[in-house]
């Protein structure tokens, strides 16, 4: 990814996020981020499942809370994978579009330690589903969810090497 010029604002905010990478017998667990309640032209979009770190919370322990929220499932973090930066400018957040916002996202792997599927209720994403590996490429998604993949297989194969 390509680091931006930084910019010089009155004003902007900052979102912590955290994801996790939870892949079993080649096939990789996603949420759909749908926001039509809040945009009806939005179209929904398999991602990774994950969200905002709390303001005190511990990142990891964000990252293990999303996971819950959105598919049911209890994780434990096995490895850091990356953190990564972007930045959304004002009129293209769904709130606070005030200012534009920095975005920090911190990736984990991770492994299914209890719970059973389920969707979220109230939230981001109105669905969980495992899908196999090799069907991704068909999946309406964002572009994390293919990163994240890649950079999963290259810490395997580090571990794997040592």
């Amino acid at each position: 990814m390509t680091t931006p010029e930084p910019q010089a604002h009155r004003g902007f905010d900052t979102r912590l996020a955290a994801y996790c990478v939870v892949i079993r017998d080649g096939e990789i667990l996603l949420a759909l981020w749908d926001m039509r309640e809040r945009d009806a032209g939005f179209v929904p979009r398999w991602t990774l499942p994950g969200g905002g770190v709390e303001l005190g919370e511990a990142i990891d322990a964000g990252a293990v809370r999303e996971v819950e929220e959105e598919t049911g499932y209890r994780v434990r973090i096995d490895s850091l994978l990356s953190v990564d930066s972007g930045l959304i400018p004002a009129h293209k957040r769904y709130s606070g579009t005030e200012y534009p916002m920095q975005t920090v996202a911190v990736l984990y792997a991770a492994t299914v330690t209890g719970g059973a599927l389920r969707h979220e209720a109230g939230g981001t994403t109105s669905q969980a589903a495992w899908f196999p590996l090799e069907e991704v490429a068909a999946l309406n998604r964002v572009e994390r969810v293919d990163a994240a993949i890649k950079l999963y297989r290259e810490n395997l194969h580090q571990e794997s090497t040592k």
